[in-house]
């Protein structure tokens, strides 16, 4: 079984090698097609050689070829073929045991997973309560024309990555500041003495996507339980760095890079034919 497998290899090899001398002497559509069916006929070719790369030694692989007269010209293709094919598998194999080390000892590489159970069912704390009453307050309270908007001054992103919302408002009030994309948070913060707030945004608590992201920001005064109206929606854009993105895409990198090297296997081993 294991002779006529590798006398089928052998065949379809001398048939590429027979197809390569036709295109030399083609022109046109037709050198394409024969092209085309080159790329072809190599790519059932290393499906089918594969266990034969791997249980054979190439010793023994030369001595039939020898034995095998009409063969013996495409000797030298069959073991650079061989170093080809196994060399890729082996950077293949590399590249996704790689990507599995990542996947089980780094999961931040690809996020934890998100695993949720119910151990335990129990009220509601007072703070959150008070946070839910604060954040109802806030979406009823009465809008008063005449209150001052508060302007939104500067975004700026800082080392770490975090945001931090710089503006002006009446002294006293409280701003409410609307940040919003794919994902949507809520900020409220105290005007200082100076008219001067600051919101920060942490990405460790809440990671913004890349992209553009509006800002919506209105005061509220919590005394007289009345807001003023929204002042003019403004937008800023998160980008990300190189290391973000390549984490973020190692694993499209890693696909890729193996369509890469199985096509410039093809390509290397048509060439020598």
């Amino acid at each position: 079984m294991r002779d006529r497998w590798l006398n089928f290899v052998l065949h379809l090899t001398n048939r590429i090698y027979a197809r390569k001398q036709s295109v030399l002497a083609h022109e046109g559509l037709k050198s394409a097609g024969d092209i085309a069916a080159l790329v072809l006929l190599e790519s059932v070719l290393a499906l089918v050689s594969f266990p034969l790369y791997v249980g054979l030694k190439p010793a023994t692989v030369t001595a039939f070829l020898q034995e095998k007269g009409g063969y013996a010209k495409i000797a030298f293709d069959y073991h650079l073929r061989r170093i080809l094919t196994l060399t890729g598998v082996s950077i293949v194999l590399v590249i996704w045991l790689l990507k599995l080390a990542l996947i089980i000892f780094v999961p931040a590489f690809y996020g934890p997973l998100r695993l949720y159970s119910v151990s335990e069912i129990s009220p509601v704390p007072l703070q959150n309560k008070e946070l839910i009453a604060a954040d109802t307050q806030i979406q009823t309270a009465r809008i008063i024309e005449t209150m001052p908007k508060p302007r939104l001054v500067e975004v700026r992103k800082e080392k770490g990555g975090d945001y931090v919302f710089f503006g002006t408002g009446k002294s006293g009030t409280e701003i409410v500041l609307l940040l919003s994309g794919q994902q949507s948070a809520v900020y409220t913060e105290s005007v200082d003495k100076s008219g001067h707030f600051a919101i920060r945004h942490s990405q460790k608590n809440f990671k913004l996507n890349e992209g553009n992201h509006s800002v919506i920001v209105f005061s509220y005064d919590k005394d007289i339980q009345a807001r003023s109206n929204i002042a003019s929606e403004q937008f800023f854009k998160v980008t990300s760095t190189f290391t973000d993105r390549l984490i973020k895409n190692i694993d499209i990198l890693a696909n890729w890079s193996v369509i890469i090297i199985l096509a410039i296997g093809i390509f290397l081993t048509a060439l020598t034919l």
